[in-house]
């Protein structure tokens, strides 16, 4: 079973000097694309702030990019933040944990295509919405990405990505795929999607994954996990609602 996540717009800043190293070789001409075409427009403030859609603030962000040249890495489970993150990695990582990661966890960059959780990256800035010259973030990485999805042919895919990086590389319909959502429940019985929570809990759940005894086979298992995570999961066709309490 594979687990595919969103990257994080917040990330940890250091690392150690070397090249990054990542899954997936097949990607490798299109991340060398891409981070030319990125490094290059981080050069010029002004157009890079609009093809980045940085506002006036965050301008100090683009030297991130233009350490692409000379980068710092760090595992990517490391590298990301924010509150998927965070719940992700509360009271740490285990070596068994990080080791299962490794294995079931994939991550989709804008910069990198899908990489694995302990693939070690620089930090950088490029979201899923980013418009470089003369790239198609749509394009480039949904061609780039059909020969790669048949290495999971014979594994169940959860998608937990948000839908803005689902559209770089979505998941042909042969393969046995289920998309995550999260509602929150009252004690009525009403529901309502979630926004900012919803990366909590799929945090927490996936948390609960690398911590459960045996990796799960089954849609039941996932159930079960879930449980462990303080939610419930429901299957819709081919979406797997978490359910919280509001």
């Amino acid at each position: 079973m594979i687990f595919l996540l969103p990257p994080s717009e917040s990330k940890q800043v250091g690392g150690k000097a070397k090249p990054p190293k990542l899954a997936f070789r097949e990607l490798d001409a299109s991340r060398e694309l891409v981070r030319s075409k990125l490094l290059a427009i981080s050069k010029n403030s002004s157009q890079a702030a609009k093809a980045l859609k940085l506002g006036a603030t965050q301008l100090g962000e683009l030297a991130v990019n233009l350490e692409l040249s000379k980068p710092l890495v760090m595992p990517a489970i490391d590298r990301y933040t924010g509150v998927l993150f965070d719940a992700l990695k509360q009271d740490g990582l285990s070596k068994n944990e990080l080791l299962r990661a490794k294995r079931t966890v994939l991550i989709q960059s804008s910069l990198f295509g899908l990489i694995s959780a302990l693939d070690e990256i620089p930090n950088y800035r490029l979201s899923a919405g980013a418009k470089l010259p003369g790239v198609n973030l749509k394009v480039i990485w949904g061609q780039a990405h059909q020969n790669i999805w048949s290495k999971f042919k014979s594994e169940i895919v959860i998608d937990l990505r948000s839908k803005a990086y689902s559209a770089l590389a979505p998941i042909p319909e042969q393969l046995e795929s289920y998309v995550v959502e999260v509602v929150s429940e009252t004690a009525a019985g009403q529901r309502k999607a979630l926004n900012h929570f919803n990366k909590k809990a799929k945090g927490q759940f996936v948390k609960a994954l690398l911590s459960a005894k045996s990796e799960p086979l089954s849609l039941q298992d996932l159930a079960t996990v879930a449980q462990r995570a303080g939610l419930r999961m429901e299957l819709q066709g081919r979406t797997l609602l978490l359910v919280t309490n509001a």
